[in-house]
Parts: structure tokens; sequence; C-alpha cells
């Protein structure tokens, strides 16, 4: 119950009635109390928030400074973080009625120039907990990547449904692009991943796409 103190022209805080009184910098105001609040929870109005609470997770994989490699240009009124909030929500599918993302659908995340590329011929083998990732030398030249161009893997996994993306400091093609597994990926996981590179005042660009599956090699028995 709140009290007026200085008469009906002083301030006061509280409700009184269906009127609420609080202050802020010194300044008394007064509110009206909501008729009501609704918070309607029908089933499309759930499966959107599920879906885009989905959306939310897979952004929040991304750092600020991978966003930073991802979209070398900003667009006015909204952040890159937006911007791939934007992406990741338009590869929506519906599985078993339950609308989700569709990663496999997720050509690719960023904004930077793009051209005709032919897939990157790869060779990926998990050595001590990580992936190993060899780009033929003659995919590289076609796609026409500066040689003093860092290489950066974009992946994502399927199977968990999660999205990482790697900065590296390779140039060199013939020495493999290294990706920590950790906590990202095990065993069996159904992933897709694509190459691009950056350097220093140029866009990032998207250059070939592939698909893997991590596997462990099998072991020797004894001679």
């Amino acid at each position: 119950m709140g009290k007026i103190k200085q008469g009906i022209l002083g301030g006061f805080r509280g409700t009184v009635g269906t009127v609420i009184g609080s202050s802020w910098n010194g300044i008394a105001y007064m509110k009206g109390k909501p008729q009501s609040v609704r918070n309607p929870r029908t089933d499309a109005q759930v499966q959107q928030r599920n879906f885009f609470k989905e959306v939310q997770e897979l952004v929040g994989q991304i750092s600020d400074e991978q966003l930073v490699s991802l979209f070398p240009s900003a667009t006015r009124g909204l952040t890159r973080r937006n911007m791939l909030t934007r992406q990741i929500a338009a590869c929506a599918a519906f599985v078993d009625d339950v609308k989700t993302v569709d990663l496999s659908s997720l050509e690719g995340i960023g904004n930077g120039e793009r051209i005709d590329s032919p897939m990157l011929e790869s060779l990926v083998s998990e050595i001590d907990g990580s992936l190993a990732i060899y780009a033929e030398e003659t995919a590289v030249e076609i796609i026409g990547k500066p040689s003093v161009a860092n290489f950066i893997a974009v992946a994502y996994n399927l199977t968990q449904k999660k999205v990482a993306v790697f900065n590296t400091e390779v140039t060199d093609p013939s020495m493999g692009v290294t990706v920590p597994v950790g906590n990202w990926a095990e065993e069996g996981d159904s992933v897709r991943f694509y190459l691009t590179y950056s350097t220093k005042g140029e866009n990032v660009s998207s250059r070939g796409f592939g698909s893997f599956f991590i596997k462990t090699r099998a072991e020797k028995s004894d001679r």
C-alpha cells in the first residue's frame, strides 16, 4: 500500500488504488497499473519461441572476434550477431511437425564476397583429438586464395547441432588446417565444413564446401 505524504500534489511510492508511484533522478512520477498481463502460449507460439531459442544457442557459439572474420562489413542498423541470427533462422525445417534449424541447408555464414568455386578435395583424419584438413594445392589455385591469406575453417556438427569457426595462421594448404575436436564433436558425428580465408583489409570469402565423418583409426593388431 502506498502513502501520499505531501498531499495530492506530492510524490509517493508504492501502489494507491490503480496508480503506481515512484521516482527517477529525484523526479516523482505516477503510472497506471496494467489492466491485465497476457502471455499467450498457443502451440504455434511455443514452437516459435523454442525455435528462436535454438537459433540463439547456435549464434552464441560464435565469438565476437570470429564474427568480425565472417562479417568483414557491417550493415547499417544491424550488428554482426543480428546478421548471423538472420542467416541461421532462414534455415528452418519441420521435423515431426517441430520447427527446428536444419544446419545441412546452411551453405555458409558471413557476408564476404563469394565466387563460384569447386569443392575442396580434403583428407580428414583424427590426430590426438583433432581433425587435420588438407586442401589440394590445385584446388586452392583455382579458388584464387592469396598466398599470404590465412585459412579459416567453418564447420557444422549436424549430429549435435553445433557451429564452430576456427581462425588459423595456416597459409600453405599442404600444411593442413588443424581443427580441435574438444567439446565440439565426437567420434561418429556427421559434420559439414568449408574453408574460407582472410587477409588484413580484405573481405572474407567462402571458398568451397565438403562433408566428412569423424572417425578414429582402427587399432593395429600385434604381430
